[in-house]
């Protein structure tokens, strides 16, 4: 743990303009600085940064942070570890509040971690040179040639992808990979616990958990091997085994599983892990959009394409973790998977955890029969790119599907569950402009349900209308106030959240006296909102901190005003105050 004083100390002395300048061209517009966002694409700047309260934020993404939440989302660093990054740069000595015995702790945990991240990169290594030499490495490079990357291709994309994702071959035989490891002095143990081997069950020693598969590196989002993904190959003929002096395996009548992962570790958990992440993560923030795809080979095919902004989940549904690790990149999801009915279900089940992330949400047909990697080897990386540009909402998917499912046209009772089905989903979208869509569309929802009647076509197109402004039927109309009055309300609001801004960039106003009964007669969240100015200028807290204190309605507002302040000086916001 490392104490408040010297983390109040670094970024103190960091100054946030010059750190973010290395990655973002800034330019001085009045108190701030302003650039294009590296968190989104944008053709017009809306990324401000203001050094007097070491904040940024951009007003088209809604990102926001200080130097030390800039670190860790452009570096993917922890906490401490951009603590520490910046504690060098700007030459703080660590204060390390941990007793004796915590730090030897952390320090051998640390160690053991390293020994993990060590065994995965000698493995990657060992399998990417058996992809390269090994006598039988050539049914791993017959698999990628079937799929159109050959791995001794010139083409300049294709070796780019051959080596952002590690592709090799674990060879045949049931500890190539332990001798190697043995020869080399590294922990068998080790190897254990990230899963590359696995125990003999009788006698002792290890066998290797993945032979004769094509294999991809599972990399973090720094970039380090922390897993595997082993493709089943073709077994070799009884004549290659002889000639190589090797014996079968001795493998069940039963095809082996077409995929083995690794299992979940110190440095895995496949939940939190997206294939491709490390390796699509600028390409993101350029495009401000992420493909998402269900395997390994997609990912690979199309990146070798040029199409990069690709991830896919490793053997789980598309998770609320996952989905937060994309959120650090763009707010824009587009899930591409396969034509199929385990696709299909897959695109419904991911629309939860978008939602519980706040991304938005669409997704794309295939052409039946078709998979990404087909379609890109196929078609080109045009018809992929017309694709995801095609793609409709999650809402307008889930609508589509639901009207798609056949029902007897006299069957009045699957019709009115078929309705209730659509209305369901339109009343469950969050975002207001989504279900507009559905408004939009009423008379060809309701078309599509096969309604004939003119007075049951009518009350259904209602029951949408209703559900897509966020009401059910059912729901009383709330009394609208006299417009006088609404006006008043709205103008006094207005006038409350320009007193928190000026408060927000003069926080020394809290004090002066002339403006005490002006602040006590306000309400509400802004009133709770400069309680909370007060107790973060007490407690000497960062912009970050303060944040977290405010309202939720009030939080926007105030990341906008720290990193873009609008008055000129503290007498400005004093005669705004008083009005």
């Amino acid at each position: 743990m490392i104490d408040k004083a010297t983390i109040d100390e670094i970024r103190s002395r960091v100054l946030l303009s010059t750190v973010v300048g290395e990655r973002v061209k800034l330019t001085q517009r009045g108190r701030s600085f302003v650039g294009l966002c590296p968190f989104h694409k944008e053709k017009t700047p809306s990324f401000q940064v203001n050094d007097e309260r070491g904040f940024y934020h951009c007003f088209g993404c809604s990102a926001s942070g200080d130097v030390v939440t800039f670190l860790r989302e452009t570096e993917g660093l922890q906490f401490r570890e951009a603590i520490e990054t910046l504690a060098a740069r700007c030459g703080v000595q660590i204060v390390d509040q941990r007793s004796e015995g915590e730090r030897q702790q952390a320090h051998a945990a640390q160690r053991q971690k390293d020994e993990l991240f060590e065994i995965n990169e000698a493995a990657a290594s060992y399998f990417e040179r058996c992809l390269r030499d090994h006598p039988l490495h050539a049914a791993a490079q017959a698999a990628l040639v079937d799929r159109g990357i050959d791995p001794n291709t010139t083409d300049a994309n294709m070796q780019e992808a051959l080596r952002e994702f590690r592709l090799g071959y674990a060879p045949y035989g049931w500890d190539g990979l332990c001798e190697h490891l043995r020869k080399n002095g590294l922990g068998l143990s080790a190897a254990e616990k990230v899963g590359l081997l696995v125990p003999r069950k009788t006698g002792s020693g290890y066998y290797d958990r993945f032979r004769h598969r094509l294999m991809f590196a599972v990399r973090d989002i720094k970039g380090r091997v922390v897993a595997f993904s082993g493709r089943a190959l073709p077994p070799p003929s009884d004549e290659q085994l002889r000639a190589l002096g090797l014996q079968s395996l001795g493998q069940a009548q039963e095809e082996p599983a077409k995929y083995v992962n690794s299992p979940e570790s110190a440095t895995y958990h496949k939940r939190e892990t997206l294939f491709g992440l490390f390796q699509a993560k600028q390409a993101l923030r350029n495009q401000d959009c992420c493909v998402v795809v269900e395997g390994n080979f997609d990912v690979v095919s199309l990146y070798a394409r040029g199409f990069k902004n690709v991830v896919a989940p490793l053997g789980t549904a598309f998770t609320a973790e996952q989905a937060r690790e994309i959120k650090r990149f763009t707010a824009n999801v587009v899930l591409l998977f396969d034509a199929d009915g385990a696709g299909q279900r897959a695109s419904k089940s991911a629309r939860e955890p978008c939602k519980q992330e706040g991304l938005f949400a669409k997704v794309a047909t295939l052409p039946q029969g078709t998979d990404p990697d087909s379609l890109i080897r196929d078609r080109g990386r045009e018809a992929v790119e017309q694709c995801v540009k095609a793609a409709r909402s999650m809402l307008e998917y889930l609508i589509d599907s639901t009207l798609d499912q056949k029902f007897a046209a006299a069957d009045a009772q699957a019709r009115a569950a078929r309705i209730k089905e659509v209305t369901d989903l339109i009343q469950s979208e969050d975002d207001p402009t989504i279900r507009a869509m559905a408004e939009r569309h009423a008379d060809q929802i309701a078309t599509r349900l096969g309604i004939a009647d003119a007075r049951t076509f009518r009350a259904l197109r209602q029951e949408v209308l209703t559900a897509a402004r966020g009401a059910k039927p059912s729901t009383p109309q709330v009394k609208v106030a006299p417009p006088e009055m609404a006006r008043s309300r709205s103008r006094e609001a207005d006038i409350e959240r320009e007193m928190l801004g000026a408060l927000l960039e003069f926080p020394e106003l809290l004090d002066d006296p002339s403006l005490a009964s002006v602040l006590a007669e306000v309400e509400g969240d802004v009133a709770a909102a400069i309680a909370g100015l007060h107790r973060a200028r007490d407690n000497n807290e960062s912009p970050l901190e303060l944040l977290e204190r405010l309202p939720p309605t009030l939080r926007s507002l105030a990341a906008e005003r720290l990193a873009s302040p609008q008055l000129t000086d503290a007498a400005v916001a004093r005669d705004q105050l008083l009005g």
